[in-house]
């Protein structure tokens, strides 16, 4: 985590660095928690397989080996007492279709995002919360649902607070 990451750098002057934990166990707020007989990780960004730096930083740190990759197991939200598919096609949690989106979202729910493709397009001149404008265009629903669960466990953070340059500049 973020203590690694800075003793990495500071080791890698050649400094010997020593790393000390406040908490009781290891990880500082990551950790796992059963939810529904599932192991699920909690805490900021666990760690994306996409973004090479930070399987680096793992190896660096000697943490190769106990990288995990997600095996067998769709992504899923828990929602309407749960955990259903992730629906396909989405950047974050937004969806870029309706299809796929039944259980998650009622009827109405889903007519709203079908709207979202006969409005114009946004000219952004300016940075904008993502949760804000997601519930705008597609209804809190979504931002709700998917977003919010999505980049929150990303970013740490909620979507109305989180920065759409940042989090999905795309």
């Amino acid at each position: 985590t973020s203590g690694s990451a800075a003793a990495s750098h500071v080791g890698a002057s050649g400094s010997e660095v020593s790393v000390l934990e406040a908490s009781e166990r290891v990880g500082g707020v990551l950790r796992v928690s059963d939810v529904v007989g599932l192991p699920v990780d909690e805490g900021a960004e666990s760690l994306l397989n996409r973004r090479p730096e930070a399987v680096e930083l793992a190896r660096e740190v000697g943490l190769g080996d106990d990288i995990v990759y997600p095996a067998g197991v769709t992504a899923g939200v828990w929602s309407r007492g749960r955990i259903r598919p992730l629906p396909p096609d989405t950047v974050m949690g937004v969806p870029s279709r309706p299809e796929g989106l039944a259980g998650l979202l009622d009827d109405a729910e889903v007519a709203r995002i079908r709207n979202d493709r006969t409005m114009p397009g946004l000219p952004l001149t300016h940075d904008v919360a993502i949760g804000h404008l997601v519930a705008e265009r597609m209804g809190p629903a979504v931002a709700e649902r998917l977003v919010e669960p999505l980049l929150g466990g990303v970013y740490a953070g909620h979507a109305d607070e989180l920065s759409l340059r940042a989090t999905v500049p795309g």
